[in-house]
């Protein structure tokens, strides 16, 4: 357990409310509101954002802060308008919609925007969310319903709707349409036209006058429900519309009979209970909470609420309504909480009638309530009454009256009422015999409704939300026959139930939901066996047995019951190679037998059951043996205590059994798999669990896998429903990996609780907190688990506080310690990892920081069997069906998922196997090694393959793959021509991210992955697949983006003549158009290398300009390995590209502008960057230098670089000589003037003038001069550096600083120009004081001579403007160089200037930026 500081408020009383982290300080704790739902000193306040005002609408936008959020209940004939046609329209790049509704109904509209023909609408469709939009006649439709789960359950859910325009170029643009429900479901799509912004005039909420026959809400009804915090936001705008509407601002109306508050829903809404155990339970502290009335489904025969006790002593009424399709059920059961009262209440569904039990304390009556049966899936009304000793119960009209037995006239039940079940695992031992379904753990499936007891409207749905949430289920529909699809396995029997299915695996070796997993089987060699204590005295009115059994001895015991000191006792034995069954209940007994040569060494299943004193007893397939017998005391049984195979102590006279048993279940409880699961001996019952001994021994189990999948990457998921674990634990998979680490599962929960399944350093960790503090549980495994075999794993909690982690039939069992017994999950459960953004918000006792890669399958989850293709309701396109098809061929030749490096495909071969690298831009054996790479330099480089005339191809189909470093944000990576027509590929990097833009001869189609910057001088590797209209892009190891175009689309790329890598030709200018700077490795264009045939001089080859091969192997010296490589993806919701927050790698600052590139903010005197060492990996050669012949050609363009702190972010696009340089300084008097000259060695660069050898160093020299400018409406300052190599080639370096918004440190004191003393290195220095003294003068005369040139320019510039000027604008943030600190350590053997980094007013080349008006210069 944690220990805890006394003195953490913290610790001792967190006040963090909804979620907050709290963070402890010297002043007192402080709350991170993590949700934007709440905020305020303890996040106790709903969030309630200021408005901004609108373009026309006058100040009624502005509300007060923190006011309740606004809601509105809408019943089909309400809706809202926003006219906002009045002003001009909003245009925007980008908006976002966001609003919470709640609802019953599967179809209605929620929002609608539009101008003219575009149009934006958000609707509910079957259930599940519907987005559509149209822009520049381009037509997009999302449509969000996961499997299994509906958003018309009257809950509260939230949708956020957020739309982007791109410009991807002149004539094109590219908008991204993302929807995302609860903070989980996510989908998105794009469209491209000729648009260039999004407009709305007029706005609806909830509908319209004429909804249907809006464009794109054709037939759509209005919206019947409740709407809350409906929010629309756009560049300048932010509205909130059911307060502008109620508020009466400019242009807002709402229209019918609108409540703007949320009408109480009626406690006549249904739940359904969806497991046997699923029961509602509420101590009577919950018990007057209302939440959220609903229908709800008890899911499952475990799922249950527990109610507050019945108060009905003299007289009390209960009325409800059911609908299921089972046969058997517990629906309602409160008992005496004293063991010396007897009195009892239950409704039950027993063979598809209705019975009621009541007993006042002086016996027991049972009433069958329904005269036709109830199962039919439709719904029924019961109700029921009671006065003393008489009572009425009244099913769909038919009434049956009843008279109790015996004096009692009161009714006295203080234990709880539980609802559709009996709650804990074992709580069945302990039911009251007459409650059959009871004590055979049935508990009820299906749904109910209409809850009202002592004329008490309950809401049961709010119940289910506080308690078990992830089984009782609120909403009612029914789902169509499972057993059709043939669920369940290996021959066993498939049973339909109420949205479900039950497979009787009793006649097969196999056990599990769909009986895929081996069943346990006991060895006993005639003194072993194995013996179940009950936790106290059982009583059973009907038993119901299962024994599966193979021997060669004609005598032996199977199973039996005892009680000390009584003669009561069922025993089933065989006897003569007969099965025969004895019952003897206080002086009656009855034998029966069944069956004949029984020991023939072959499985046999016997069945045992009995009601009361109906008797049935089965063998295999035989005809059952029946029989009616009269036993004493009510026919009910008394035992303590169930022996298997033998018992215990010597002298009884059935001899024990020799041979192998599975299959063992009594009364709903599978003995031995208990056993097996539960680990070492328990000395005590925990709770209601009995103690289980075995002395026989358990066969190996070799499980079959079924429902395989492959996780090809650690950065995925995949999402299922939240997993029901409220009262018990079972989860039970294989799985099989190389990697020792990942996230396995994970669900997260309310207030602490939490599950999680991980792999560390190769072992199993199960962990998991039911709100005392977390546990962890280790495998037991000697060796570790990442074999690249196949391992089970099965966590159970046999005992509340009881649990255990089985790895392939090595038990580890731990006791919790604390009061609480349920875990409260909640969310939806992950599998294979989680998003990236979360790993650091999960509970610090997971380990994981990345997901899982390998294969999982045959997951049991709760009784369910789950396939993770297609029951996830957040799929993934990374997760894969199947695992190692060639498992069986020859070991080491076969095919396994990994063993070809970087994402290469495992061919198989007879009996070898051989890695397609295509798609990696790898190559080699196991598509490890690199492949030709080639480096594009600051002279607009181009690779051109050109296809012979006879030889061009038409493609349906196209597949590129390439892998790049670089650090320019707007590029042509790729660019493929035809020959005949208009057809064209391209792939290109836009603003940092990676698109892909096709066109066959109808329309333009882009593709783009706008999650992950690619700019960022890291290796990254691009896969695009086309098959006609349709295409694929995947960037890296994350989730692949696909395209698929509505409409009629041509599918042939005709007649392909060229590739163009680097950049695209314009053969009118003769030049190369957005070209592309760094490097360029293993591309392949349909199966054709063709870097490599650039290397080997192919005559289809054309090489013009900057562009030079790298030796073999320096790629990975520049690059990080794709191993390593971890990308900052877009935010932290799945499917909403937001505003993208993109930081270098560590720099800790987030800028607002997509081509902002920050530095740390450094500490000024610390000393912690006194000493900064750029590592900068040298280009091959010296870059080339223009000379300047007209002022558009005055270009000087850098080579790439790999290391954030010393790279300009303009580094590879056209840059000017001379740009505007933002200094710190708040004052423009207080502006020091510094002249600074450095002599830098390869740590600014290593360079080779071009006739060198590529490994010759050179030295340069670079003079820094900044002066001051001053501007009547900015402060700024311009600096050059002028970098004179030895071979006399002079070029020019731009460089520019940012401003940060916290208040920059004082600029450093002016220093005379003081010459650095070298570093001692091989190369040659300049050492004697004349030298230096000559250079100083050199470089003052460089300077003087650069200035004149710039004034020069400058004067130019304003007569031309070219198209590579920038704008500087000032609202952006800027981030201060830490360079700067360098500028006074003159003496001390640093230079006085690094190279300075470029930022926020780096160049999109392709857009136009215009100077500002420059008064006055200072040199």
């Amino acid at each position: 357990m944690m220990t805890t500081n006394t003195t953490d408020a913290c610790e001792t009383r967190d006040p963090c409310q909804h979620g907050g982290i709290c963070i402890s300080t010297d002043s007192g704790p402080i709350c991170e509101c993590r949700s934007g739902d709440y905020e305020g000193a303890y996040c106790e306040k709903e969030a309630w954002s200021t408005v901004l005002p609108t373009a026309g609408a006058g100040d009624y936008w502005a509300w007060e802060y923190n006011k309740a959020p606004s809601e509105a209940s809408f019943r089909g004939t309400e809706y809202l308008t926003i006219d906002l046609s009045k002003a001009d329209p909003i245009l925007s790049t980008q908006e976002s919609i966001s609003l919470q509704f709640k609802t019953r109904q599967p179809n209605g509209l929620l929002f609608y925007s539009g101008e003219a023909d575009d149009y934006l609408t958000v609707s509910l469709r079957d259930g599940g969310v519907a987005v559509g939009m149209t822009l520049a006649k381009g037509r997009l439709d999302l449509h969000i319903k996961p499997v299994r789960v509906r958003f018309d359950d009257n809950q509260w859910h939230k949708i956020i709707v957020h739309r982007k325009v791109q410009e991807i170029s002149t004539i094109t643009s590219f908008c991204r349409l993302s929807a995302l429900v609860d903070g989980i479901y996510a989908e998105h799509g794009h469209t491209a036209g000729s648009f260039t912004h999004l407009a709305s005039d007029r706005l609806l909420v909830g509908g319209g006058a004429d909804a249907r026959s809006l464009q794109g809400a054709k037939g759509i009804n209005n919206f019947v429900g409740c709407l809350r915090k409906v929010e629309f936001v756009a560049e300048g705008v932010k509205m909130e519309l059911i307060d502008a509407a109620r508020s009466g601002a400019a242009g807002a109306a709402a229209w019918g009979k609108m409540e703007f508050h949320c009408r109480e829903p009626r406690a006549s809404d249904p739940i359904t209970f969806t497991t046997r155990d699923s029961h509602l339970n509420a101590a009577a502290t919950i018990s007057a909470r209302r939440l959220h009335g609903a229908v709800v489904t008890f899911t499952s025969p475990e799922s249950h609420l527990v109610l507050p006790p019945w108060k009905a002593a003299k007289s009390g009424s209960i009325s409800f309504k059911i609908r299921t399709n089972e046969p058997n059920g517990l629906i309602m059961y409160s008992r005496s909480g004293a063991h010396t009262r007897q009195d009892l209440f239950a409704f039950e569904i027993f063979s598809g009638h209705l019975y009621l039990h009541a007993d006042l304390g002086s016996g027991p009556v049972k009433v069958k309530s329904s005269k036709q049966r109830v199962d039919d899936g439709s719904w029924h009304d019961v109700a029921f009454r009671r006065v003393e000793r008489d009572g009425r119960v009244n099913v769909d009209g038919s009434i049956v009256e009843f008279r109790m037995p015996g004096d009692s006239t009161q009714l006295d039940l203080d234990g709880l009422l539980y609802i559709g079940g009996v709650g804990a695992p074992f709580a069945p031992l302990t039911v009251p015999p007459v409650l059959w379904t009871g004590a055979l753990r049935q508990g009820y499936v299906g749904c109910m409704r209409d809850l009202v007891i002592n004329g008490q409207p309950i809401d049961i749905a709010g119940y289910a939300q506080q308690q078990d949430s992830g089984a009782v289920r609120p909403a009612c529909h029914s789902q169509t026959p499972h057993c059709p699809s043939q669920p369940c396995m290996h021959g066993s029997q498939c049973l339909e139930g109420w949205n479900r299915f039950h497979c009787d695996c009793t006649v097969t070796p196999f056990t599990g939901p769909t009986c895929g997993k081996d069943a346990s089987t006991l060895h006993l060699n005639g003194t072993q066996q194995m013996t179940a204590l009950m936790p106290e005295d059982s009583k059973t009115q009907t038993e119901e047995i299962v024994v599966r059994f193979k021997t060669t001895r004609p005598r032996g015991l199977l199973l039996a019951t005892s009680l000390e000191n009584s003669s009561d006792r069922l025993q089933i034995y065989l006897e003569e190679g007969k099965a025969k069954m004895l019952i003897h209940i206080g002086d009656k007994e009855k034998t029966l037998v069944a069956g004949q040569g029984l020991n023939d060494d072959m499985w046999h299943t016997l069945r045992f059951s009995r009601r009361a004193a109906s008797l049935k007893f089965q063998i295999d397939n035989d005809s059952a043996v029946r029989a009616e017998t009269q036993l004493g005391k009510q026919s009910i049984l008394e035992f303590r205590t169930l022996h298997v195979g033998g018992y215990l102590h010597a002298g009884e006279e059935i001899p024990h059994f020799v041979g192998q048993l599975q299959q063992i279940w009594f009364n709903g409880y599978p003995y031995l798999e208990i056993a097996r699961s539960s680990g070492n001996h328990q000395a005590s019952h925990q709770g209601v669990t009995p103690i289980i001994r075995v002395t026989g021994k358990f066969g190996k189990r070799n499980h079959p896998v079924h429902y395989p999948v492959t996780f090809t990457s650690k950065h995925t998921f995949v999402g299922l429903p939240v997993l029901k674990a409220y009262v018990e634990t079972n989860i039970y998979f294989q799985f099989k990996t190389r990697e020792a680490n990942g996230l396995i599962l994970y669900n997260a929960g309310r207030e602490r609780d939490f599950i999680a399944v991980e792999l560390v350093n190769g072992h199993i960790h199960y962990v998991f907190d039911l709100g005392d503090g977390p546990v962890r549980v280790r495998d037991t495994s000697r060796s570790r688990l990442n074999d690249g075999k196949w391992h089970a794993v099965s966590i159970g909690r046999p005992a509340p506080k009881r649990h255990t982690l089985a790895v392939d039939d090595h038990v580890t069992a731990v006791n919790s310690q604390g009061s609480n017994e349920n875990l409260d999950l909640d969310g939806i459960l992950y599998i294979g990892g989680v998003e990236k953004s979360q790993y650091g918000q999960l509970p610090k006792q997971i380990l994981s920081r990345h997901g899982f890669e390998g294969c999982l399958a045959s997951l049991d989850l709760s009784g369910e069997s789950t396939n993770l293709i297609s029951d996830a309701v957040v799929p993934s396109s990374l997760v894969e069906s199947g695992c190692d098809m060639y498992a069986n061929l020859h070991p080491g030749k076969k095919c396994t998922h990994d063993l070809c490096s970087n994402h290469g495909t495992c061919v198989q071969q007879w009996n070898s196997y051989t890695c397609d690298c295509d798609m990696t831009s790898f190559t080699g054996p196991t598509c490890n090694e690199e492949a030709a790479a080639y480096e594009f330099g600051a002279g607009r480089g181009i690779i051109t393959y050109t296809f012979p005339p006879n030889q061009r191809p038409e493609m349906k189909r196209d597949t590129v793959a390439l892998g790049f470093v670089t650090s320019v944000n707007d590029a042509v990576l790729l660019r493929i021509e035809s020959a005949s027509s208009n057809d064209y590929l391209e792939i290109e990097i836009v603003e940092g991210n990676v698109f892909a833009v096709y066109n066959m001869g109808t329309n333009d189609h882009p593709i783009g992955e706008v999650g992950v910057k690619v700019n960022d001088n890291q290796y990254h590797v691009v896969r695009f697949t086309r098959t006609g209209p349709n295409s694929t892009l995947q960037v890296d190891d994350y989730n692949l983006q696909s395209n698929h175009p509505s409409g009629r689309q041509l599918s042939v790329f005709n007649t392909q003549s060229t590739i163009q890598v680097g950049g695209r030709w314009n053969r009118n200018k003769g030049r190369v158009e957005r070209p592309f700077l760094g490097i360029i490795a293993g591309l392949v264009v349909n199966g054709a290398r063709i870097l490599e045939l650039a290397a080997a001089k192919d005559g289809r080859i054309t090489t013009r300009g900057d562009v030079q091969l790298l030796p073999p192997g320096s790629l990975l010296d520049r690059a990080a390995p794709l191993q390593r490589m971890q990308q900052t993806p877009a935010s932290g919701f799945p499917g909403v590209m937001d505003d993208l927050i993109f930081s270098g790698a560590g720099s800790g600052c987030a800028a607002d502008d997509e081509d902002e590139e920050c530095t740390p903010i450094y500490e000024p005197g610390s000393g912690k960057y006194d000493i900064i060492t750029p590592v900068y990996v040298a280009p091959t050669r010296s870059p080339t230098t223009f000379r300047p012949k007209h002022h558009k050609e005055n270009i000087q363009e850098r080579p790439s670089c790999d290391d954030e702190e010393d790279c300009e972010e303009g580094s590879g696009e056209p840059v000017t000589t001379e740009e505007i340089f933002v200094t710190s300084a708040t004052d423009s008097s207080s502006v020091a003037y510094t002249t600074g000259r450095e002599y830098t060695t390869s740590h600014i660069s290593t360079q080779t003038s071009p006739g060198s050898p590529s490994t010759s160093t050179r030295d340069i020299v670079t003079d820094s001069v900044q002066y001051n400018v001053s501007t009547t409406d900015l402060e700024t300052s311009h600096a050059s550096s002028v970098v004179t190599q030895r071979s006399t080639t002079v070029t020019t370096q731009t460089t520019t600083t940012e401003m940060t918004d916290p208040p920059p440190p004082p600029p450093p004191p002016m220093y005379p120009p003081i010459p650095t003393p070298p570093k001692n290195n091989n190369n040659k220095r300049i050492t004697s004081e004349a030298a230096e003294n000559a250079a100083l003068i050199i470089g003052i005369i460089a300077a003087a001579l650069i200035a004149i040139v710039l004034i020069i320019l400058i004067i130019l510039k304003f007569k031309n403007r070219p198209e590579t000027s920038y704008k500087v604008d000032e609202t952006k943030t800027f981030c201060q160089d830490p360079n700067a600190a360098l500028l006074g350590a003159a003496g001390s053997g640093q230079p006085f200037n690094g190279p300075l980094k470029n930022g926020a007013n780096g160049s999109k080349t392709n857009k136009k930026r215009e100077l500002i008006d420059i008064k006055e210069w200072y040199v």
